[in-house]
C-alpha cells in the first residue's frame, strides 16, 4: 500500500501553472536519451521548455485533456480542494491524461510547436511506434492515455505519482475504459505497482546529441482494464 504525504494535494492545473510543470517535465526527463535524440542541442532543449509551457497551456484549454497538478501544503487531508486561483502552495507533481474518443466525437489535441533544431525524423519515428503500440495494446476501444507524469526530485517517493495515477484508475472503473501508457524501462515497476499490465516493448535506433553513434532506447507498453 502507498503511503501518501498528508503534505500533499491534487488539483486542476490552472494556466499560471504551466511554466513551473514545463520546469518539473525537463528535471525529469532532461537526462532521458530519447528526449537528447530529438532536441540534440542545449538551445533546442531550452527553447524545449518553453514549447512545453505554451503546450501545457493549450491542453489545459482541451476540453479532452485533464492536466493535474500536486501541491505541497500544510495538509490535513490531501483531497481538500483548493482555491487554484489563489496559487498558494508549490506545484510538485503533474500529470496529463488525454480523455477517450468515442466514434462520432470530432476532436483533434492542441498540436505541438516544435522549436527549431528538433530532430522531426526521430521525433515522427517515435510517435508512430507509440501510436501503433497503442492500437495493438487496446485497439480500437476509447481510452485515457497517460501522456506525461512527473515529480520534482525532493519530493520523490512520498505519493505524489500515486495520487496522480489513481486519478486515471478512478476514471477508467467509473467509465469501463482502459488506461493507457507508454513507460520508461526506470518507471516500469511503479506502474506494475499501481496495478498496470506490462506489455510489448517499444524500440527505436537514436543518435543522441547530434552524434553518429547508434544506440537502442526503449520503453515499455501499460495497459489498465478495469475492474
Amino acid at each position: 500500500m502507498t503511503t501518501v504525504s498528508k503534505q500533499l494535494r491534487m488539483r486542476d492545473a490552472i494556466r499560471q501553472d504551466a511554466p513551473r510543470i514545463a520546469e518539473i517535465h525537463m528535471a525529469a526527463f532532461g537526462r532521458n536519451a530519447m528526449l537528447h535524440a530529438q532536441f540534440p542541442t542545449p538551445a533546442t532543449r531550452e527553447a524545449l521548455q518553453t514549447c512545453i509551457r505554451d503546450k501545457v497551456v493549450a491542453d489545459i484549454e482541451d476540453p479532452k485533456t485533464t492536466v493535474l497538478v500536486v501541491t505541497s501544503s500544510d495538509g490535513k487531508d490531501q483531497y481538500m480542494p483548493l482555491d487554484p486561483e489563489k496559487n498558494d502552495n508549490p506545484v510538485v507533481a503533474f500529470a496529463k491524461w488525454s480523455h477517450p474518443v468515442v466514434s462520432g466525437e470530432d476532436h483533434v489535441e492542441p498540436p505541438w510547436i516544435w522549436p527549431e533544431g528538433a530532430d522531426l525524423r526521430t521525433l515522427k519515428a517515435w510517435i508512430t511506434k507509440a501510436a501503433e503500440a497503442e492500437s495493438r495494446a487496446v485497439g480500437d476501444a476509447p481510452c485515457y492515455h497517460l501522456s506525461f507524469i512527473g515529480t520534482d526530485g525532493t519530493f520523490g517517493r512520498r505519493g505524489a505519482g500515486y495520487l496522480l495515477v489513481q486519478w486515471g484508475i478512478q476514471q477508467s472503473n467509473a467509465s469501463g475504459m482502459p488506461l493507457y501508457l507508454e513507460s520508461t524501462v526506470e518507471a516500469a515497476p511503479f506502474y506494475e505497482k499501481n496495478g498496470f499490465t506490462a506489455g510489448e516493448i517499444i524500440s527505436l535506433p537514436i543518435c543522441v546529441d547530434g552524434g553518429t553513434e547508434t544506440q537502442i532506447y526503449e520503453e515499455i507498453v501499460f495497459t489498465y482494464f478495469p475492474t
